[in-house]
């Protein structure tokens, strides 16, 4: 029935876009009153408070990320379902470690994904301190993030594609960053989330030139006809196929498969343009979330530059995983000044505080604050925690069919209180010590979701962690970062984005004081 309704209204919704909506929310309302056969899914705890069209969709988009889920987690337990907005089916979310790890480590092929340094930060270190000094006053005000995002970009430059995007000051890198921006304003928030409710409701819509839905490819469409087009014509005559052990970076891999016709000129230019708005944005905010946090705890700001102070040598990048625990337990929750220029090794290794940092900071603000599976075939997903279904008997497994969208609410259980002590505090020691118990059940990267796991995990998380460190390094031993008025909220517009409450028309805000060390 649905299919024959998509049908009858598609010639219309092409020209009449006023009254799309319209339209669809009748189309809604027939699949509702048609219903489909229940499922085993159906059966499962479902939270109170849905609405008719938007299910409880709209209550997870209008709270703080990870909130709602929270919530219904300390009332139903792991295992639930929710209500999907225009009558699209309920949606499985599981928070069990077994179920997760069975996803992820397992099933990989039958659930698919829904809808170095001074060189390269040594610019945007120096554009920095030039900044600080030209203020004329011992410190200043800033974002973070316009500075993070121009280190980040020019990095996943250099070291993945050989382009130079100048410290983030070149014409490519301003016009990246800007589409990027116009992409996350309040309107463009509110847009996208209507546009993912509506294209998984209605795949159709993705063939219409509606501007909601493709106002959110600017920044790759930027990307696309700038400067992946210029990558690929600069450097295709100097790769050769017959040599792919001489070829280490990723654009040169990119272009012997193209020339190998393993991919399309438009599946190149994709790709390149994927990686550097991935490469980049990710790190952008869990440095800007970092520093924003060193900016309120002095005390770990101490620690971490202490840590870095107190180091000598070549740090290694295994030293920057095994050597340096705060520094971790900082990207786990800090860093210090050193002497001497620290090594890939070193950075892996001998620095935990960093390395502890760079950790906490993940588990409390995750990219993507929640992933998406789609079932491809039908599958028993094994649960840790038994659950109790609506004719009250208990089961130990969930039944899903083809089809069945899976969501896993990473933020929510990285801040749940019954498996954090101090969830919402950011405390990178919690890294230097035993982890729980509960904790240790889950897949991932020192326990976290944040990179996905098994075969399909990130492909860019050790640069993605080494350029965090890199940059996290020289910030902290060069500028001393000081807390600024101002309520920072968080929101989702295609990640966790901060904003200060009463001022979101600025866009995403991380307000810090710095001073020259």
């Amino acid at each position: 029935m649905a299919h024959l309704l998509y049908s009858l209204v598609f010639c219309y919704l092409k020209s009449n876009y006023g009254l799309a909506l319209l339209a669809l929310g009748f189309i809604s309302l027939a699949c509702l009153c048609i219903g489909r056969a229940g499922s085993f899914v159906q059966r499962l705890p479902l939270p109170d408070g849905h609405e008719l069209i938007w299910g409880h969709e709209r209550l997870v988009f209008m709270h703080e990320p990870g909130h709602a889920f929270r919530t219904w987690i300390a009332k139903l337990g792991p295992t639930f379902r929710i209500k999907a907005a225009f009558g699209a089916p309920d949606i499985l979310v599981l928070s069990d470690p077994t179920g997760i790890a069975h996803i992820l480590q397992r099933k990989i092929f039958d659930y698919l994904r829904s809808f170095v340094h001074e060189s390269h930060d040594s610019l945007v270190l120096n554009d920095f301190a030039t900044f600080v000094e030209n203020t004329g006053s011992p410190s200043c005000e800033l974002n973070i993030l316009t500075w993070t995002a121009k280190a980040t970009l020019n990095v996943v430059g250099r070291v993945a594609f050989l382009h130079d995007f100048e410290g983030g000051n070149s014409r490519e890198a301003q016009d990246i960053i800007t589409a990027r921006r116009a992409g996350i304003t309040p309107a463009a928030r509110y847009a996208g989330f209507l546009s993912l409710m509506l294209l998984r409701r209605f795949p159709i819509l993705n063939d219409l030139p509606i501007q909601a839905i493709q106002a959110q490819g600017t920044a790759k469409r930027t990307i696309q006809a700038g400067v992946a087009k210029e990558m690929i014509a600069r450097n295709k005559s100097f790769v050769n196929p017959g040599e792919k052990r001489e070829h280490r970076d990723l654009l040169s891999l990119l272009l012997i498969a193209s020339l190998e016709d393993r991919l399309s000129a438009d599946e190149l230019s994709e790709q390149i343009s994927t990686f550097i708005m991935t490469g980049h944005e990710a790190t952008t905010m869990t440095l800007g979330f970092t520093v924003w946090e060193l900016s309120r705890n002095q005390g770990i700001q101490d620690r971490l530059r202490e840590e870095l102070s107190d180091f000598t040598g070549e740090p290694t990048y295994n030293d920057f995983q095994s050597r340096l625990p705060y520094l971790d337990a900082v990207l786990k929750e800090t860093l210090r000044n050193f002497t001497g220029e620290p090594t890939y090794n070193d950075f892996q290794s001998r620095l935990p505080y960093l390395d502890a940092v760079l950790k906490e900071t993940l588990r409390k603000y995750p990219g993507l604050p929640y992933m998406e599976r789609v079932a491809t075939k039908h599958d028993i997903i094994p649960l840790g925690q038994p659950v109790k279904l609506s004719d009250r008997s208990v089961t130990s497994q969930v039944e899903v069919s083809p089809g069945q969208i899976v969501l896993i609410p990473i933020i929510a259980i990285q801040r749940l209180n019954s498996l954090w002590k101090d969830a919402e505090k950011f405390r990178p020691e919690r890294w230097l010590e035993d982890l729980p118990s509960e904790v240790k059940q889950y897949p991932g990267w020192s326990n976290l979701l944040v990179f996905s796991d098994g075969p399909r995990s990130c492909v860019g998380s050790r640069l993605a962690m080494f350029q965090y460190k890199v940059i996290l390094s020289g910030l902290v031993t060069r500028f001393r970062f000081g807390a600024v008025p101002g309520e920072v909220t968080l929101k989702i517009a295609s990640s966790i984005q901060p904003w200060i409450k009463g001022h979101e028309a600025r866009g995403p805000q991380l307000p810090v004081s710095i001073q020259l060390i």
